[in-house]
This record gives C-alpha cells, structure tokens and sequence, in this order.
C-alpha cells in the first residue's frame, strides 16, 4: 500500500523536502556513473581494436608469404618450368613478416596492461558508488512518505466543522507526519554526509585514468613506428614514406604487366570483366553509367579486343539527355540494328562443330566462332543470332497515357534511383513514351513507377 502511495506522489509536485541543494547532488552522482560507464566500454573497444589490428597485420602478411612460396611437392610443372618469387622480394615479405610477429608480440602486452591500468580502477570505482543508490533510493521513499502524510493533516486541517472521527485521524495523521519527518531527516542528512565525498573522489580519478591513456597510447605508437622505421631502413624504403600519388603511379607500373598476362587468358579475354572499369568513379557526381556498357577507362584501355569480344560504344540521345543504354549500331551494318543487350544476363557460346558445321545459333550477347574460320563468320554469325527488331511504334503524342503496353526482351536491374526493374517477358504498362526507341520511356510494373530503355522492350 505505501509503495503505491508513493507513486501517486512521484507524479505530484515536489514538496520542500526536495531541495535544490540534493538535486545537485543527485544529478552529480548521475553524471558520475555514466562518466565511468562510459570510460569502461570506451577502454575495452579500444583494448579489441588494437588486438584486431595486429592480428589483421601479421595473418596478412602470412598469406602473402604463402603467396609468394613455391607449393611443396609440386616437381610436376604441366610443361611448363615454374617462374619462382625474385629472391628479394620473397625476402621483404620475411622480414616484414618477423616485424609484424615482434610487434603483435611486443604490443600485446602494452595492450593487455590496459586493463589494470584503465578499465580494472574505472570498474572497482564503480562499483565503489552503486551501494549508494539503495540510499538514495531510500531517501526518496522517505520523502514521498513525509510528503503524503503531509498532504493528509492539511486536508483534514483545512475542515471548518470536524466530527469527533475527524479529529482522531488529524491526531494520528500529526504524529505519523513527525514520525515520516525525522525519519526522512535523518536519511537526508545522510546522503548529504556521504554523497559529495564519493561523487568528488569519482571525478578525481579521471585525470589519472586519462594519463594512464595517453601513456599507453604513446606507447603503442612509439613502438609501432619504430619497428616499421627499421624494417624500411633495412629494406631500402623510403621513411617517411613519399607521396601517395608517386606510390599509386608505382604501383600502376608494377600492375600493368601483371593486368596485360591476366587479361590475355581466353577464359578472361572472352568474359565482360575486361571492358568493365577498374574503378567505379565518383558516386556523387551524378548517376552514374552501367559499368558493363562503359568504354574502358583504365590501364590497358587501348588494347584491342580479341575475336570473342564485342565492344558497345554509346550512341549519342537525339533528344538532348544524356543516354545511359548504348545502342548497337556498331554491332552490324544493317538498317535496324537489335536493342543493346543487358549486362545482367551471363554471356553464352555456341559449341563449334569439329565436323564442319556449327551449332544451332545460341540468342545470347556473344557468340563462338570456328577459330580457323574467316574474320567475316563473326558478323555473319551474330547477324544470325539477332533479335527481330521490334516494330516501329504507332504514332502518339509524347507524353500521352493510352494504356499502351510493352514486353521486356531483356532483364533490366536499373542503373540508379528512380529506374524501373523489370526481368525478361514483364509486361510494362507505358505512363509517358517518345516518338524513338533509343530514348527513356516511363513506365509501371506492379505497383512501381520509373524510367526504362524502350530498346530492351517491344510493344505488347
């Protein structure tokens, strides 16, 4: 019954007992718990950070090193003598990798003195504190009681006539509120007696859990730096290091021999990944191409594409916006070339015949050609496999929304927000549309609105 009286009480106005004077002191104590608190799980992430990064460290370099090592019980090189790792770089890594094991071993016990010196005093402080918040606790329950009590005696005070019952009770109610009032007296004079000097002691440890911090991190990184400035003296690094655009242009010279051998494998050169961009480019400047459909921009750009490649240069947007599906104009020299062929669909090859004849053409984005065939084959051959070009549109009013409906010849993921995704053999209701196929068209497929190039898709 009393701990219902007092949570009507909490939701009262905060009587006199409440001084201005425990407040602070109160919010005080507040401060302190969450200041340790957060110091604790502050100090531990930083703790497995430091454990994650030399663990990252030294595996890394244990892969390179496994890398770079011949594969044991390999005698048997395929016709082929195995090329070894130069003898220098094979010792770099070695050397790094004995750098990395000194350092993690070495750091590792820097790091793990954390925990005495930081996170082991932030805990027993708080835990030195919490015993206090069952006074506290206690205190205001005693408020509340004085406080009711309180609120009885001036009701019943307030009563122009009182019958011989209501006086009575005003007896009783006087002396339960002195009763309620020393005790709560008594509670608060404790709390005040024993709160500062706690709360002042919790904030007094911090500048020493903050120098124990910086010491350590000093530490971390004074060793750190030492054992890399070494291994770099050793190895004929330069330190402090040179530019980050000199280390890029090195490193571009060191990946363009090792990009032209991989490249040149048929099982790359005939795939997409060798028109597709090394890099992304910038995400904010605007929306951004389909990567599959763009000319390549990057080391070995100029390199001519094999018999298995077909290249897909954009073709400019008779209406003035920038246009984002390339035709196939290039493709073949006929009057009405097929629509660009999606970069979602993995590109498929006709098997080649050995007894003079090739197989059934395959419809797909390329196709396989006899290699001891003519240069012409390849054209004949991708005339063969085309799509039937969708017929030309009725004439309409741009803009207009008649119902119109097309079918989707290929799949379509969209190339930004507010693009219209659609898989091959949808039915795409036409919201706006333009006299040309080679245009943007929007359109709805289930529920969802957005543009869509009207070369993947052909009237319903």
């Amino acid at each position: 019954m009393n701990s219902m009286h007092r949570q009507f009480a909490k939701l009262s106005s905060k009587g006199p007992g409440d001084n201005a004077k425990v407040s602070v002191l109160l919010n005080d104590y507040e401060d302190a718990d969450k200041m340790l608190t957060k110091i604790i799980e502050a100090s531990k992430a930083w703790r497995d950070a430091w454990v994650n990064i030399l663990t990252v460290q030294l595996g890394t370099v244990m892969c390179f090193e496994e890398l770079y090592q011949p594969i044991l019980g390999s005698t048997d090189g395929h016709g082929r003598e195995p090329v070894y790792t130069d003898p220098s770089q094979m010792e770099r890594t070695t050397k790094l990798k004995e750098a990395y094991t000194e350092l993690k071993t070495d750091l590792l016990e820097e790091v793990n003195m954390m925990d005495a010196r930081i996170i082991k005093p932030a805990t027993e402080a708080k835990e030195y504190i919490q015993p206090v918040r069952k006074t506290i606790k206690k205190r205001e329950n005693k408020r509340l009681d004085w406080e009711r009590y309180m609120d009885r005696v001036n009701s019943l005070s307030k009563k122009q006539t009182r019958s011989d019952k209501d006086n009575a009770a005003l007896v009783k109610a006087e002396q339960e509120l002195a009763r309620a009032a020393e005790e709560f007296n008594v509670s608060d004079s404790h709390l005040q007696e024993t709160l500062p000097p706690l709360v002042a002691a919790s904030f007094s440890i911090l500048p020493h859990l903050l120098a124990a911090q910086i010491m350590t991190q000093n530490t971390l990184l004074a060793q750190y730096y030492t054992i890399l400035h070494n291994y770099c003296e050793d190895m004929n690094f330069p330190s402090p290091p040179p530019p980050m655009e000199d280390v890029i242009a090195a490193w571009g010279r060191d990946f363009k021999h090792v990009q032209s051998e991989v490249e040149s494998l048929p099982m790359i050169a005939r795939g997409k990944a060798v028109h597709q961009p090394m890099s992304m480019g910038d995400e904010q400047a605007g929306r951004k191409s389909s990567t599959a459909l763009s000319p390549r921009n990057v080391i070995g750009a100029k390199r001519p594409p094999s018999q298995g490649q077909i290249t897909n240069p954009t073709s400019p947007n008779p209406g003035g916006r920038a246009m984002r599906i390339p035709s196939s104009n290039s493709l073949t020299p006929h009057p009405q070339p097929p629509p660009s062929p999606s970069p979602s669909p993995p590109a498929m090859y006709s098997t080649p015949d050995y007894s003079g004849h090739l197989s059934p053409p395959v419809p797909s984005s390329y196709s396989a050609h006899s290699p001891a065939g003519p240069k012409a084959d390849y054209f004949q051959n991708a005339a063969m496999i085309k799509k039937k070009p969708p017929p030309p549109p009725p004439p309409k009013r741009i803009g207009s929304n008649t119902g119109t409906f097309v079918v989707a010849l290929y799949d379509f993921a969209g190339e930004g927000g507010g693009d219209l995704n659609f898989r091959e053999g949808d039915r795409i209701k036409v919201i706006k549309k333009t006299d040309s196929t080679d245009d943007w068209w929007e359109g709805e497929l289930r529920g969802v609105k957005g543009s869509f190039p009207a070369n993947y898709c052909k009237l319903a």
